[in-house]
């Protein structure tokens, strides 16, 4: 793969992608599955190979006698162009962008073919100009892309900007809207709780940020002890001191650390029994402890909470540090989604001590050299955004996702407000605006519906697991994987000289 798609900078990389074409019939189509930002290896097994499951992947494969790919994100996994680590230079960073990255699938799809499938031509250069006689070639056979969460942007701007390499399009979770203040991402999850533990978490949450912030050293002193202790009954009173606000008052939030992939049903719902019942000493009250008994009790409660789940102690594999330095050069220089908490609004569950600034020096302090002052979310926007409306696209999307806030389905004030329709449009053939392509699953979070889990699986039971969006129902896959199947039915034969299989 070239390093650099736009200039004169020589150099190439290895990309790494694996194919399963057990299903594969001459003029079938080809469907890409994008693993975004991660070592693409460990989804082998789930959607290439439907381990404990099915993929909608080898699933839309089989049904159209098509052939499958997994595709690995340039600077992750093992498509490294440089070693990434603490020490990769300015220089180094610079050909991670969104573009490049967009343009190695256009460089690959015009080169790919298998080495069972003949060319019309004689012809073996590797030049897109003597590939038009592969039947793989985007030129010739429908190729279809399958992504959630990034890579779900990733294929409605491939849709947007190369609509002649990539006919159609499943995004799942896709939020396609960047933006630097991303104070929504827990709005989604506040929204999901019952109302006396949203109630609650606000009011220790407003009571923490305000006593760190205005209360004696004392008090701040005393406050830090007891929240740090919650997490590890090992931190000291002279360490508690010494941290800084917004390490003690995270501690509020160690409950979301697994919300995303499980929602509030798995992963929150516990901690909210704990809270409300005191530890199952009380009955709960409607409106909360605090506004019944006060903001001690609902703090002391709170804090019971965190040491009962104890989440610090739940098994899991360390995360991935190519996909962490990888991804936070990617949000720091081009997406933001700086998670922030917001003291504005009345029903924020997340400490306002996660402030934009404090987002932007972590980013600075990451890469002293290289970064615009602000992310460059206009890189992205440039597409469409929020106002997108591409054709041949379903965007698919859980409704308490946190990143359905920055999709299309977003409910939040600053957006558009579109509405998703599941009537399928016709073959390349925009949607009319506020409308769009899409299906949003009750009570879902993060990418439910691109694989389903048949049979018990320990990777899906370790919420420290990384990377295989974990599966907590399997309505959603078949739903969607559903809708997806009438629009292929209606889109893949306006495909010039493609035969539906």
């Amino acid at each position: 793969m070239p390093l650099d798609h736009f200039s004169n900078t020589p150099g190439t990389f290895k990309n790494r992608y694996w194919v399963n074409d057990t299903y594969y019939k001459l003029g079938g189509p080809v469907f890409l599955f994008d693993s975004g930002e991660q070592d693409a290896e460990p989804l082998l097994p789930y959607y290439l190979q439907e381990y404990h499951g099915l993929s909608a992947t080898m699933q839309l494969a089989k049904r159209y006698n098509g052939v499958a790919i997994l595709w690995e994100h340039r600077y992750y996994g093992d498509s490294l162009p440089f070693p990434v680590n603490e020490n990769t230079t300015a220089e180094q960073w610079r050909f991670l962008t969104t573009d490049q990255a967009l343009e190695d699938v256009v460089y690959f799809a015009d080169r790919f073919t298998l080495p069972s499938v003949r060319f019309d031509s004689a012809n073996t250069s590797s030049s897109p100009e003597a590939t038009t006689g592969n039947p793989l070639h985007p030129s010739n056979t429908p190729w279809v892309w399958l992504g959630g969460s990034y890579p779900g942007v990733r294929g409605a701007l491939l849709r947007v900007r190369n609509p002649e390499t990539i006919f159609a399009v499943w995004a799942s979770s896709a939020p396609v809207h960047a933006q630097v203040d991303m104070a929504a991402y827990y709005k989604a999850a506040e929204r999901s709780l019952t109302r006396n533990c949203s109630a609650d978490w606000v009011a220790v949450t407003r009571f923490v940020d305000d006593t760190l912030a205005n209360g004696t050293a004392a008090e701040a002193a005393n406050l830090k002890f007891r929240l740090l202790s919650a997490r590890d009954d090992s931190v000291t009173k002279e360490q508690a001191a010494n941290a800084s606000n917004v390490a003690a008052a995270e501690v509020l939030m160690d409950p979301l650390n697994f919300y995303q992939y499980y929602g509030f049903e798995a992963s929150i719902l516990p901690f909210c029994n704990v809270v409300e019942t005191q530890n199952f000493t009380a009955t709960p009250f409607e409106t909360g402890l605090s506004a019944s008994q006060g903001i001690d009790v609902a703090l002391d409660a709170f804090l019971t909470g965190i040491k009962q789940v104890n989440y610090a102690a739940i098994p899991g594999n360390a995360d991935d540090p190519i996909a962490d330095h990888s991804w936070m050069w990617q949000y720091c220089s081009e997406y933001g989604f700086y998670q922030r908490g917001d003291p504005n609004n009345p029903l924020s569950i997340e400490t306002s001590f996660l402030s934009l600034d404090l987002f932007q020096e972590e980013c600075n302090r990451a890469f002293p050299q290289g970064l615009p002052p602000a992310p460059a979310v206009g890189n992205i926007d440039k597409y469409g955004g929020w106002n997108m409306t591409p054709s041949n696209v379903l965007f698919t999307n859980g409704e308490f996702d946190p990143w359905r806030t920055m999709g299309l389905a977003s409910i939040e004030s600053n957006s558009p407000q579109r509405t998703p329709s599941v009537a399928v449009p016709g073959c390349n053939v925009e949607p009319a605006f506020p409308s769009f392509f899409g299906l949003t699953h009750a009570n879902m979070v993060h990418v439910s519906d691109l694989r389903v889990l048949l049979t018990p699986d320990a990777n899906h039971t370790d919420f420290k697991t990384v990377g295989f969006y974990s599966p907590v129902s399997q309505e959603p896959f078949y739903s969607g994987l559903g809708l997806f199947e009438l629009a292929l039915d209606e889109w893949l034969p306006c495909f010039g000289g493609v035969q539906n299989a």
